[in-house]
């Protein structure tokens, strides 16, 4: 039994956005525009600091974020809890290892350890599945108490309620220069799409915090980083337009820039889109996936995305004339995509003038739906997670080799991120904002 206050420390484990053989990493070593979006993808978002909030304050809580900081695998600690995405897992593997090795109790949570929990288990000594904010507490008290189980899972207690989790330690994480810091207010996306795991840990069923709590957030992270952006984390933020509205207006009372993700529903209220631009929201990153109807037909059961394909050139317009300048996120790789997509692709990006665009390789993470289709037709050909970047090639496609794949990936950065193209749409923003401060 625990009878002094614990030391945990709680770690985010470093990532990888390429791997070395890959034609990509070379443009993105090269391109002064990729180096500008890069710089802002530098984040954090609010998991461990959550953490930190949920344990008693008796207990010392350090927060290490390795991508900014190297580890001391030395360091006393109690408890050391790590926090993995999945191409993130077999980094926390190796620090686990050399924890457990050196005496230390380690526990793991994330969405890789709630999908791959067996995995998991075989590195750590404890294993979060799901939502944590009930489960951390009752760890605490169990370790404190010399009980500690091996397993602890939000299936097993009731849905968490998201107005009473308390306010992250940013403070913890203050110590990082980030230029930007994610805020979560929602969770739960209602469209299920065959590639996402995330409805694994937040459902399709959509929840929200108290706007107070969010007012407080906003204010935590402006103590610590007066110049960050603030984006919010939301798989899709404004579903409950009721509470948007609510948020949003609270926000014009507040003098900062802000992100948020979406779909592209949001276009169809147009003083909503007014409220977001007045409120300080600049930007919106909407999920698109491919300029393809017949892709967008598997991409999710009700076919929803593949209703609004015909309506994207107009509301991709509606929503950058009012301000607010959008990222689309585009999937390279789906099964009806050949040289063709590749093109169509680059031109629907540059034609309708998206703000930037984010390209991403097919890849069947684990949890997904998408996954356990591709094992059954036995296309993965890479299963070591730290190629599970998106950015890496990791199937067998129908119509591309591994090889082309890359290519193909590389040709659309090449021709949305250049100099002629940034100029093109700088112009186009800088009459948009000047129409709107007339």
């Amino acid at each position: 039994m625990a009878l002094n206050p614990l030391k945990i420390l709680l770690i985010s484990p470093k990532g990888w956005l390429l791997q070395e053989s890959s034609k990509f990493t070379d443009y993105l070593r090269s391109s002064r525009e990729m180096k500008t979006v890069l710089h802002f993808w530098n984040a954090t978002g609010a998991g461990l600091q959550t953490i930190a909030g949920l344990t008693p304050g008796e207990h010392s809580i350090t927060i290490i974020d390795e991508n900014l900081e190297r580890i001391d695998l030395d360091q006393q600690a109690d408890i050391v809890a790590l926090t993995t995405m999945t191409q993130q897992a077999s980094r926390a593997y190796e620090i686990a290892a050399e924890f457990k090795k050196r005496g230390r109790y380690v526990v793991m949570g994330g969405i890789h350890a709630t999908v791959m929990v067996e995995e998991a288990a075989e590195h750590v000594d404890t294993v979060f599945t799901g939502e944590a904010e009930n489960t951390w507490p009752v760890f605490i008290r169990d370790f404190c108490r010399g009980q500690p189980q091996k397993l602890y899972s939000q299936s097993d207690y009731p849905p968490v309620e998201m107005d009473k989790i308390p306010l992250p330690r940013y403070d913890l994480v203050a110590k990082y220069k980030y230029p930007v810091i994610w805020v979560q207010t929602t969770r739960g996306c209602p469209h299920d799409c065959e590639f996402c795991a995330a409805s694994r840990i937040y459902g399709r069923k959509y929840r929200h915090k108290e706007e107070e709590q969010v007012i407080s957030e906003i204010r935590e992270v402006k103590k610590y980083w007066k110049f960050a952006h603030i984006a919010f984390a939301d798989d899709n933020m404004f579903v409950n337009r009721k509470f948007s509205t609510k948020l949003v207006s609270e926000f014009k009372k507040m003098n900062f820039t802000w992100y948020a993700q979406s779909d592209i529903s949001v276009a169809e209220d147009r003083p909503f889109l007014r409220s977001l631009y007045e409120s300080g929201c600049r930007i919106i990153y909407i999920g698109f996936e491919s300029v393809s109807r017949n892709s967008l037909k598997s991409v999710n059961k009700n076919h929803w995305k593949e209703r609004m394909f015909s309506r994207y050139p107009e509301y991709i317009q509606r929503i950058q004339e009012n301000g607010i300048g959008i990222y689309g996120s585009f999937i390279l790789g789906l099964d009806q995509d050949d040289d063709q997509t590749v093109e169509r692709t680059i031109s629907f990006i540059n034609e309708n003038r998206l703000l930037g665009a984010q390209i991403t390789l097919l890849t069947p993470f684990p949890g997904s739906r998408l996954r356990e289709r591709f094992e059954r037709e036995k296309r993965i050909i890479n299963s070591d997670w730290q190629w599970y970047t998106g950015w890496n090639v990791v199937i067998n496609h129908k119509n591309f080799t591994p090889d082309e794949l890359d290519r193909a990936l590389t040709r659309i950065y090449t021709s949305i991120y250049n100099e002629q193209i940034y100029r093109k749409r700088a112009s186009y923003f800088k009459k948009i904002y000047e129409k709107l401060v007339k």
